[in-house]
């Protein structure tokens, strides 16, 4: 008679089964789930080309930052009162290997850091408009922001810096939460000590992954980010991982990367404005999370929009995103320009009279309250027609590079 395992035998033998299958579920999700959550490789070539922004006629510099711990970081810095100078006849960016050598090179002509393809520059203008840092989401580069970024610098006005995170597009090194906290830090840190950005209102906006971040360094340089500009962005990751992930749930815990805006969301001074802009078809971070932050914001000023159709990679380009962008900075933000420009103006003539009086005098002064405004500044004046006018203010469509990746085309987490 042939051996008939018991039945306590069998449930031993499955469960043994079931416990190594968990356990290596467990251990590969701990050993690869940055890969997971920061897939810069994607979509394909996103490490090897890098689009640039004088594909959408926009003066430009190409910078490389050093970070504290040794990685480089490739930046876009675009200023206002700048004009693009004429180009070649090709200005994206190209890694290519010799067949000699695994030496990564750039293949066109402003391809080293520090080339610039601007030939006139006003400072004065640049020190006058905000700065808008843009902070990408999890996949793909800095180049597939730039339509988004036309639309800040041309139609708003507004300075514009982005960055490619560790590990992105031609930055060094590999993503993860600690090292791109770095990288924004060392960046923002740039712009501070930049001669036309220093003194320009920073806002920061982040698309999904980048919302988390945004709130990160607005929590950690409560004097340096004065507004921010959240799409479709999360409470936390072990928070999310039920809902893009919810065979792994039992493994949340093992999450080493958190992005806890939840609770850093709190920590922003209540003087910063804050822009919310939800997608409600988001089928990769549920609305309810971008509610929750908005709920959990101290923010004297917020605002949320709501889209109703759309979804986590398209929200950015549905009919009155734009316009709602614009209305923030025109209620919110150029009352911060006019009053920092307000202050920065008392503080030199104080300095001048102290230069020749030998002592300072007290003064009338001209600066404003926060929420007031000089209305003969040509760039507070834009007409509000313009910001409605959605056939102005939608991205900018590619006019050289027909198979580059499209905005609408990079996921975003």
């Amino acid at each position: 008679m042939g051996y008939i395992p018991s039945f306590g035998s069998v449930v031993r033998i499955v469960g043994g089964v079931l416990a190594v299958s968990l356990i290596s579920t467990a251990g590969l999700l701990y050993r690869y789930q940055t890969s997971l959550i920061y897939p810069s490789s994607f979509p394909a070539g996103s490490k090897a080309e890098v689009n640039t922004p004088d594909e959408y006629d926009l003066p430009y510099i190409e910078e490389e930052l050093i970070t504290p711990d040794a990685q480089k970081l490739r930046v876009f810095i675009m200023v206002q009162g700048t004009r693009l100078a004429p180009r070649g006849p090709t200005a994206k960016i190209q890694a290519v290997k010799d067949e000699k050598s695994t030496q990564v090179e750039r293949k066109s002509t402003p391809t080293q850091t520090g080339i610039t393809s601007i030939d006139t520059f006003d400072a004065e203008l640049a020190s006058k408009r905000p700065t808008v840092l843009f902070l990408h989401a999890n996949a793909g580069n800095m180049g597939h922001r730039l339509p988004l970024a036309a639309v800040f610098f041309k139609r708003f006005g507004c300075n514009v810096v982005m960055l490619s995170y560790r590990g992105y597009g031609f930055s060094t090194g590999s993503p993860n939460e600690r090292g791109i906290k770095i990288d924004t830090q060392t960046t923002l840190d740039f712009i501070r000590s930049h001669p036309s950005l220093s003194c320009t209102v920073l806002v920061a906006y982040g698309q999904s992954i980048g919302g988390a971040v945004a709130i990160d360094l607005a929590a950690r340089n409560p004097n340096s980010v004065h507004a921010l500009i959240l799409e479709n962005t999360f409470l936390s990751i072990p928070e999310l991982i039920p809902h893009v992930l919810p065979p792994v749930r039992p493994f949340a815990f093992l999450c080493r990367e958190y992005w806890s805006s939840g609770t850093t969301i709190v920590k922003i001074s209540p003087t910063v404005p804050t822009l919310f802009l939800s997608g409600r078809q988001d089928e990769l971070v549920p609305p309810a999370h971008m509610d929750a932050l908005y709920d959990r914001c101290t923010s004297k000023v917020k605002v949320k929009k709501e889209f109703a159709d759309g979804t986590h990679n398209d929200t950015c380009i549905k009919p009155k995103y734009f316009e709602g962008v614009g209305e923030f900075l025109l209620a919110h933000v150029v009352s911060l320009v006019q009053y920092k420009a307000a202050v920065r103006e008392k503080a030199e003539l104080d300095d001048e009279d102290t230069e020749l009086h030998g002592e300072k005098h007290q003064k009338t002064s001209n600066v404003p309250r926060q929420g007031s405004g000089d209305e003969s500044d040509d760039w507070v004046q834009m007409n509000a027609s313009e910001i409605k006018d959605e056939a102005k203010v939608e991205p900018v469509k590619q006019k050289t590079h027909s198979d580059a990746p499209t905005l609408s085309k990079v996921p975003k987490l």
